[in-house]
């Protein structure tokens, strides 16, 4: 008897789980007809100074789990599709980037400094920067090998050739976007050497050739934070000799200064 009443009440719970698990499965399917999909607003924007694959990526802090963003390429158009709320921050944060980038004026110096030289230039004598690096650094004398202009654009690369045989090759990065504080200058500056002098073997005598072609050198590679009208010391490196012997005791100093224009 015992037996059979077991078996019973065996039979009667693996009945009640098997009607109990279609009942929970219809609840689930009840549950997630009930809610509704949110209604997304789209908007279709023309980018004025911004490729649209950039915008994207610019636009990563605002997006949220309902955000659609979409562009062809070339196109200067963004297609974005959003909650309503959402999208207006979207908007509003196009129209503070989406802006036209600064114009930017900078000035390069490119200096010799030597161990064993006789004397500084005049004009270097009394510059403050350079009586800043008497102090720090062990060499005598200093020259200037050569200076130039560029004119550049915000977050554009603007690039110079310069020294008296264009062995140098400067490149300058400027940023003064949004999160740079006001009148500040975010730079990245590269300095590189494509010519040194060259020690060949002519008819049986080694000579110095001056200036021939190399692979280009990185000789400087820094990141600085600059205020407009400001000067300052980008960085400083051994002159390359290609094997010669002219700059065993010689350091290139870089300096810069920079300007917004508007």
């Amino acid at each position: 008897m015992k037996n059979i009443l077991r078996k019973r009440l065996w039979l009667s719970f693996l009945l009640v789980s098997f009607l109990l698990i279609p009942v929970n499965l219809l609840a689930d399917l009840n549950s997630q007809a009930g809610q509704s999909i949110p209604n997304l607003k789209e908007e279709v924007v023309r980018l004025k100074y911004i490729d649209a694959g950039s915008m994207k990526n610019l636009l990563a802090p605002y997006t949220g789990p309902y955000t659609r963003l979409s562009s062809s390429s070339g196109n200067g158009i963004l297609v974005i599709s959003d909650l309503p709320e959402n999208l207006e921050k979207i908007l509003a944060a196009i129209k503070e980037i989406d802006v036209k980038p600064k114009d930017l004026a900078f000035t390069v110096q490119l200096i010799e400094a030597s161990e064993t030289g006789e004397k500084s230039d005049p004009e270097l004598q009394s510059d403050p920067l350079i009586k800043e690096l008497q102090k720090l650094l062990r060499y005598k004398t200093y020259r200037l090998l050569d200076a130039t202009m560029l004119r550049a654009i915000d977050r554009q690369t603007s690039t110079a050739v310069f020294g008296a045989n264009g062995q140098f090759y400067v490149i300058i990065l400027p940023e003064t976007s949004e999160g740079t504080p006001q009148g500040n200058i975010r730079i990245e500056v590269r300095l590189r050497q494509t010519k040194a002098n060259q020690l060949v073997v002519k008819q049986g005598k080694t000579e110095e050739v001056p200036w021939v072609k190399i692979d280009p050198v990185e000789l400087i590679n820094s990141h600085l934070n600059l205020k407009s009208g400001e000067r300052a010391v980008v960085g400083i490196s051994r002159l390359t000799s290609g094997g010669g012997s002219q700059a065993e005791n010689n350091g290139l100093i870089l300096i810069i200064s920079g300007k917004i224009l508007d």
